[in-house]
């Protein structure tokens, strides 16, 4: 599992240790750290550039840019970008730079001395986008919106088995938030739900299976590329940028270790989402394009048609989210973890999703999911607004429990004294 840093040190206050003692403490303490590596380091040295001039090279697709870099001053660049334009801000290497593809140089391109790059955001390591070089709002020689340097804490896998919360960063924060006796800052707001009536109905046959099953209905989506803020944390701990969309889903389960699921809201059938064991002979071409067969074993998430999704695993090719979405259901259920683990291993598929549920996770996390989304959402896709209230099929809940335990044991177990109060 990989940990940004930064993050952690977004829910912690006042962390002042450096990564690598962090992850040295996270050894002693909590679980394996394997290895703390620098990510993005190349970006304290690429600014925003303001561009001032472009002029067609005669022959070629390239154009001569002439770009105001602020700190190192106005540069002449060689940029063959179709999006490249005047008084636009992007993002300027310069030479000696290494990035990820390599280091940058100053060259003789089309007859023109290049000074350095114009760069696109997968040519930094920020999102995948090949399509032009980045356009954003910033002054020139000011650092790339969202994209400081970071350190990645690779966790091992296997020493949080049993710790279904060090699954997200958040629990990493809080065992780092003891171990640092500092204050943990807790990013949901539940107060961000609504309380009206919800606008979809749920339906879960077996609550053995899924304890828990809720879901928000959004309209007046856009589904475009994610800030840059977004897409460069999740490339950090190594999960791909898809959309705004999904993007949030990705981010909440990182952070809260909270799986979640978006629906494109036109494409289910009715008004209803059934939770129940997949009938004989159905099948589901998922999202990764395979088409899997399905028996009673495994636990679906259906419409009014058919199943729509593997419960836990992997959505649904028809029912995804595309650029002409504009309404979504968003799905934060909780299921079984021996079915989910069944269910993952008889299909041959193990996805971030599968991973997380089948080590088993806290019901209470769907809703704290869903709120953690919907103040995102709002910052990702302006104009977002809920439909109806929360649907939220459930089993009764145990209260959180309480548990005594006497001073002198713990002070025999932990070696040392305890403060009387």
């Amino acid at each position: 599992m990989r940990f940004s840093y930064n993050w952690i040190c977004e829910l912690v206050e006042g962390v002042t240790v450096s990564p690598r003692e962090l992850g040295h403490l996270i050894t002693m303490k909590t679980a394996e750290c394997e290895a703390v590596v620098p990510f993005g380091e190349h970006l304290a040295q690429v600014c925003a550039a303001r561009v001032l001039e472009v002029e067609p090279i005669p022959g070629t697709r390239n154009k001569k840019v002439l770009v105001d870099t602020g700190r190192y001053g106005r540069k002449t660049v060689v940029c063959g970008a179709p999006n490249c334009r005047p008084a636009m801000t992007t993002a300027y290497v310069p030479p000696g730079v290494r990035l990820p593809a390599g280091e940058i140089r100053s060259l003789e391109i089309s007859g023109v001395a290049s000074e350095g790059m114009l760069a696109s955001g997968a040519d930094l390591g920020v999102n995948r986008d090949t399509e032009g070089i980045l356009d954003f709002l910033a002054e020139p020689g000011d650092p790339i919106p969202g994209c400081r340097p970071d350190w990645v804490l690779e966790i091992d896998n296997k020493s949080i088995t049993h710790r279904p919360d060090l699954w997200g960063h958040l629990g990493l924060a809080r065992e780092v938030a003891a171990i640092l006796r500092l204050p943990l800052r807790d990013p949901v707001g539940l107060d961000r739900l609504p309380e009206a009536a919800a606008d979809l109905e749920v339906s879960v046959l077996d609550q053995g299976l899924c304890p828990r099953y809720s879901a928000l209905t959004f309209e007046m989506v856009t589904v475009e590329s994610s800030p840059l803020w977004l897409a460069y944390r999740l490339e950090t701990i190594g999960l791909n940028p898809i959309n705004n969309i999904v993007d949030v889903t990705n981010f909440v389960m990182a952070e809260l270790a909270q799986p979640m699921h978006a629906f494109d809201r036109d494409t289910l059938g009715g008004n209803t989402i059934f939770v129940r064991p997949a009938a004989p002979g159905e099948f589901l071409v998922a999202l990764n394009g395979e088409t899997y067969k399905l028996d009673p074993a495994t636990l679906v998430i259906a419409d009014a048609r058919g199943p729509v999704a593997i419960g836990g695993v992997i959505g649904g090719l028809d029912t995804g989210i595309v650029a002409g979405t504009r309404r979504i259901v968003l799905e934060s259920a909780n299921f079984h973890a021996s079915s989910i683990r069944k269910t993952s291993g008889r299909l041959k598929l193990r996805t971030d999703a599968s991973m997380r549920f089948e080590k088993g996770q806290d019901p209470a996390n769907t809703v704290r999911g869903l709120a953690r989304a919907v103040e995102l959402f709002q910052e990702v896709s302006p104009g977002i607004r809920i439909s109806g209230g929360l649907a939220d099929a459930k089993r009764e809940l145990p209260p959180p429990p309480r548990i005594t335990v006497e001073l002198d044991w713990m002070e025999r177990k932990l070696g040392r004294r305890l403060a009387r109060q």
